[in-house]
């Protein structure tokens, strides 16, 4: 139960921020971080899925992603 209204405020937050974080189309990961979100709370204690929840918001952006592409082209 707790886990769920958890999961439903995150997932607002991921909603309200996700304009501010660029296309939809540019996202580094194969999941959505709603997706990550269920999984992530599902696998691991509460007290260590929060702070690995915020790295990933934080980590979807732009600019992230043009760094990752920058690195995958010189890497292979």
């Amino acid at each position: 139960m707790i886990k769920k209204i958890i999961i439903n405020i995150i997932n607002s937050i991921i909603d309200s921020i996700r304009p501010l974080l660029g296309p939809s189309g540019c996202c580094i990961y194969t999941i959505s971080c709603r997706q990550y979100t269920k999984i992530i709370l599902q696998q691991k204690p509460f007290y260590l899925s929060i702070p690995l929840i915020i790295i990933r918001i934080i980590s979807c952006n732009p600019i992230t992603a043009i760094f990752i592409k920058i690195k995958n082209y010189f890497i292979h």
